[in-house]
Order: C-alpha cells, then sequence, then structure tokens
C-alpha cells in the first residue's frame, strides 16, 4: 500500500500559505480554518506511474460514515473543497491505480488524514465600563464563541487611547481575565476596545468611552468631554498635515562626525517611546555640523506628538534613547479637523437700529484661541470677502455699525480658525438685503395734458 500525506492549503492574500496538520494542536491533530473554501494538495511518498486516480472523501460525523467529495489526477496533486456551512470535517485519501484496485480496498478501511474544524463567525464580544475606584478606570468584557481558547497567549487584547488619538495602548492582561482596572494617567475621556481572536483566527471586537474626572467620578460617554485635550496648557507646536517637517542643529560634534538621526515619539507624555525613522547622516567633521538641517516625517493621523533626536556619531556613539517618564524636545499637535461653524442668523436692524447689522453663530473647536472670529462681507459668494470684524470672542453674537456707502445687499461669512490654521466658515444662504427704504410716491400738482 502507497502511503500518502495530506497537507491543508488556504490562499492568502493572494499567496498561498501551507499548514502540516501534524503542525497544528498537538492533543488533537485539529486544524482550526475561517475559510469554507480552500485546497488539499497532495504528494505520493513512492512515486509510481501505476496510480491513475486520487480520491477525497469527507467526514461530518467524525468517521462514522465517508462521502467522495472530489476525485483528481495525480499531475493535479490537489483537491479542493467547499461547503456551505461551518463544522468538524475529517478528510481521508484512496488511490486508484491502473488495474482499478483501490488502496484502502474499501470506505471501512479509510482512516482520517486531516482534520478540520471550518470557522467563519467572529467571537462576539460585550464590554462596558466598570465603576472606577480611585483614579483608576476599568472594563468588564464577555465573550461568545465555540472555539475561543483563552489559554492561549493571543486570544485576548484589551487596547486603549485617548479619544481622537492615532495609536492603541495594550494593556497586560492576567490569563483568563474578564475585567481589568489601570490608571491612564489624564482626565481625558478614553476609548477602549476589547479583542477576541478564535482559533480559526476570526477576531470580534466591541468598544466603549469611559474616563476619569479629577475628582475621581465617572465621565458619562453621552455628555461632553470636560478635558477635551489631555495636555491642557502644554506648549507645543499645531499643524493641520500629517507631513511634518522640522529644522534642527547639531551640538558637540566631534571628530568623527555624525553617521544619522533617529527620531523618537510618543503619545502620551512619555510614559512610551517608540523610534519612527532613522536619517543617515554624511557629516564628517565639526565644521560640517554648523549649518542647521531639516528632517521630514509623517505621523499616522490626528495627535499630540512629543519628538526628540537622537545623533550618532561616526563610530556609533550617542546620548541613550529616551526611556519612559523622559520630557520630549518638542510637542505637536497634528489636527486635521476644521472648526464647526454655523451661522445663527443676520437681523439688519430698523427704527432706533438702522443701519446696524446683528450677526450671531456658533463656533465649536477643541483648538480654538480666545479671540478667533472673523466676519467679512462680498456681494458673490467667490468674493471677493471685505472683512468687518475680526479678532472677536466666540461668544455668538456681534453688531455691526454699517458704513456709507454700502451695497445694498451681500452675503456675511463667519470664519473661525483653530490654532493649527484649519478654517471653518460658515456662509448665509441668501443674500442679506440692508437696504430696507420703502420708496412712495406723492402727487405735487395736477395740469391739463397738451396735445
Amino acid at each position: 500500500m502507497r502511503k500518502w500525506s495530506v497537507f491543508l492549503m488556504c490562499v492568502l492574500c493572494g499567496g498561498f500559505a501551507w499548514l502540516d496538520a501534524r503542525a497544528q494542536d498537538p492533543l488533537a491533530g485539529v486544524i482550526f480554518f475561517q475559510h469554507r473554501q480552500f485546497k488539499i494538495p497532495f504528494k505520493n511518498d513512492f512515486t509510481s506511474a501505476s496510480v491513475k486516480q486520487v480520491r477525497l472523501y469527507v467526514s461530518s460525523d467524525q468517521g462514522r460514515s465517508w462521502n467522495l467529495t472530489a476525485t483528481a489526477v495525480p499531475e493535479e496533486r490537489h483537491f479542493k473543497f467547499s461547503t456551505p456551512q461551518d463544522g468538524f470535517f475529517w478528510f481521508a485519501v484512496q488511490t486508484v491505480d491502473t488495474q482499478d484496485k483501490l488502496a484502502p480496498a474499501g470506505v471501512d478501511d479509510l482512516r482520517a488524514n486531516l482534520k478540520v474544524i471550518v470557522d467563519s463567525a467572529a467571537p462576539v464580544v460585550q464590554v462596558q465600563p466598570l465603576p472606577p475606584r480611585n483614579n483608576e478606570i476599568g472594563v468588564s468584557w464577555s465573550v461568545r464563541d465555540d472555539n475561543l481558547d483563552i489559554a492561549l497567549p493571543d486570544s485576548m487584547r484589551v487596547e486603549w487611547r485617548v479619544t481622537g488619538a492615532a495609536t492603541w495602548i495594550p494593556l497586560s492582561l492576567p490569563l483568563g481575565a474578564s475585567q481589568i482596572y489601570w490608571n491612564p494617567l489624564t482626565n481625558a475621556q478614553l476609548e477602549v476596545r476589547v479583542l477576541a481572536r478564535d482559533r480559526a483566527g476570526n477576531v470580534g471586537e466591541d468598544k466603549t468611552n469611559v474616563g476619569v474626572q479629577a475628582g475621581g467620578g465617572f465621565v458619562n460617554p453621552l455628555q461632553p468631554d470636560p478635558a477635551p485635550n489631555a495636555f491642557g496648557n502644554l506648549e507645543r507646536k499645531y499643524v493641520n498635515n500629517k507631513q511634518i517637517s522640522l529644522v534642527y542643529d547639531l551640538k558637540e560634534v566631534g571628530p568623527s562626525g555624525v553617521s544619522c538621526v533617529e527620531l523618537w515619539y510618543t503619545l502620551y507624555q512619555g510614559r512610551a517611546w517608540n523610534k519612527l525613522t532613522e536619517y543617515p547622516l554624511e557629516i564628517k567633521n565639526p565644521a560640517e555640523a554648523q549649518q542647521a538641517k531639516r528632517l521630514a516625517f509623517d505621523v499616522e493621523g490626528e495627535g499630540v506628538y512629543g519628538i526628540s533626536l537622537v545623533a550618532k556619531s561616526g563610530v556609533g556613539l550617542s546620548s541613550r534613547a529616551p526611556q519612559p517618564g523622559d520630557r520630549p524636545q518638542f510637542w505637536i499637535e497634528v489636527d486635521l479637523t476644521k472648526p464647526q461653524v454655523q451661522l445663527l442668523g443676520v437681523h439688519v436692524g430698523q427704527g432706533v437700529d438702522k443701519g446696524k447689522l446683528a450677526v450671531s453663530w456658533t463656533a465649536r473647536d477643541k483648538n480654538l484661541g480666545p479671540n478667533p472670529i472673523r466676519l467679512s462681507y462680498a456681494e458673490d459668494t467667490k468674493g471677493p470677502w471685505t472683512t468687518f470684524a475680526e479678532n472677536l470672542a466666540n461668544n455668538g453674537k456681534y453688531v455691526w455699525t454699517m458704513p456709507d456707502p454700502l451695497p445694498y445687499q451681500f452675503y456675511v461669512r463667519v470664519e473661525a480658525p483653530d490654532r493649527a490654521s484649519n478654517i471653518g466658515e460658515a456662509i448665509t444662504p441668501d443674500k442679506i438685503r440692508v437696504d430696507l427704504s420703502q420708496p412712495k410716491a406723492m402727487i405735487r400738482e395736477i395740469e391739463p395734458s397738451s396735445k
């Protein structure tokens, strides 16, 4: 009897990943797979020209009954298998030689070469905030899945970030935990997500919002964040682009020069540092290091980034890389969001208020300056715009005494730039008529008409 080996092959991102059944789950010899269609390659351990057909049998009742599901010639070297539903499948092969002899001889003699659990369903995850304790926040979670093994190190992940930040911070979980508390060292509202990965590689996820006020109270995620910026009055540069350029100087350069500069960043006030990139340099001596240098880098998205540079000498010496707790050399806040501006009304005064224009608005943004509002008018929405008030406090109302002469009708615009130079605006949908005069005709006298 010829000896056959069966391997499971799955298609991933256009390539092929081979999974040896013997390398998976040594206790049960079962492969967990998340796709309902896959290929099962085969190979003959002993080269023979007498085999004319290879048959694939499948059992969905753990070997009590077998069904022929596919046939192939030896040159094809694989079967295709498809199932309309998830399940536990055993696979066995049988060969047919040129004399029509079968090996094994009968279906009752088949033995499983491969066992596969097809599981295409992601775990169902539910996460909810826990009542705070001291300055700690917490979440608890539950997971429903038939093939979740919490003993596996990658089966559960809990991650958090300040709401709107780009990077998630993982928490260290005790094995089998269903809740966790930690101190985020911020009063900002946080986003927390719990991810569960089953043995087939399906990932389920759920999120919630939590936070701790300065006094230790719970922040209701449905209410406005009492501290929308976790970095308070931290001095920083605001930019409205993910592509950033900075200028730096090199100091204390020795005779070996500088071989490279490393850029390190932190998202959470120095509690964790990551190296973003490394810039090779060819500074051969101290004289070449006198001029200011420029470098550019990209960030993932919005957020407050602390950055520091570390230079290496020509012989590889440098100061130590930033460590947890170190203060960055510079803070940058990337803000790509325009302020939300709404025009509530434009009212043209009459009577004692004739000649006055009252404008009311709302403007919201986490990075608005103290006097961000600018008002202007134009006869066309494409401009040109003429500013009639600027550097106004965001108090929602301004009354303008209109000069003379002035167009008798025009559009009004409210602008609110933030500290990163994002500009939100609102323009009246129609022209405002400021000429409210109602002409009257008075008869002076009557005369006979001349022919």
